[in-house]
């Protein structure tokens, strides 16, 4: 064999082992996941972890101070409702139509769209497996129960709009900063609350958001946990907020109300149907006001 035809040969080998090697590392980075066939997703593998990355959103850059929901500019590649099995999957650049369900612990989802068309209960929800980071991240649509729920997720610099249940669920361990929370459109006869706290309430932050539930018999936050956390495992923390609409904007439902609650630092919009506050008396309150530094009434 002459040496042009033996280098030809090689070629033609190291592409075909290249090309088997990618679809390889396709099939272990999706596992348990659906995907589009798309031109072209790139999947990137690091030590027991995969990133499920959309090339055309191009390399992830902290967005620009202020940036809620999906930065500016971002081309996302489109994508049907999945399922993430794979422990510490990054989940970036999609467009989803239905929702995510994080069924591995230290998932992060970020710079992507969930739209909400009926099908799933949540846009984003962990089961008992699972935990997950949400990050500049736009919720908008129909998802019956709630755009986030489950335990032990985060979510920071999320946009959450025009959904047809409540905002988000907060289960045990949950975060949500630095977001916003608006413009509901529940369906005749579905009461929609922005924010509602589940389960213990154990361990729960919400903080320097702007959330508001608009008219209705919603609040912008209730309190209403399936069983009260002892109040050494962890606070529901309610701080630096702008909160407003409901009859109540925020409540706290008994029984079963959590025992370690503050309600710290929030500004009222002057929207409430009823009054700003119906909590516990053993709630801990303090320096919340109006908008314009008018002290709220008690309750």
């Amino acid at each position: 064999m002459s040496g042009a035809a033996g280098r030809t040969v090689a070629r033609a080998a190291l592409g075909l082992a290249t090309c088997v090697l990618a679809v390889a590392g396709v099939v272990v980075a999706t596992d348990g996941t659906t995907f589009p066939a798309l031109d072209p997703p790139t999947v990137a593998l690091a030590p027991a972890a995969a990133s499920l990355e959309c090339a055309a959103a191009g390399p992830y850059e902290a967005p620009a101070r202020g940036n809620i929901g999906v930065p500016a500019g971002v081309r996302l590649c489109p994508g049907a409702a999945r399922t993430v099995t794979a422990a510490g999957a990054v989940v970036d650049g999609w467009e989803i139509r239905g929702g995510i369900v994080v069924d591995a612990p230290d998932v992060v989802v970020r710079r992507s769209r969930v739209i909400g068309d009926g099908t799933q209960r949540f846009g984003i929800v962990t089961t008992d497996r699972g935990s997950v980071r949400i990050e500049d991240v736009t919720l908008v649509g129909d998802f019956p129960e709630a755009a986030i729920g489950g335990d032990r997720w985060s979510a920071e610099r999320v946009e959450i709009a025009r959904v047809t249940g409540d905002g988000a669920q907060l289960g045990e361990r949950s975060r949500l900063r630095n977001s916003t929370v608006r413009d509901f459109v529940p369906p005749p006869g579905r009461e929609a609350s922005a924010l509602v706290v589940r389960g213990s309430g154990r361990d729960v932050l919400v903080e320097d958001n702007e959330i508001d539930v608009g008219d209705g018999p919603g609040s912008a936050v209730l309190l209403d946990p399936d069983d009260a956390a002892p109040a050494d495992e962890g606070s529901i923390l309610i701080r630096g907020n702008v909160l407003g609409g409901g009859r109540y904007t925020v409540r706290e439902d008994e029984p079963g109300v959590p025992s370690d609650v503050r309600i710290s630092g929030n500004r009222f919009r002057r929207d409430a149907g009823e009054a700003p506050l119906r909590v516990s008396r053993r709630a801990v309150l303090e320096d919340n006001s109006y908008l314009d530094g008018a002290g709220l009434p008690d309750w």
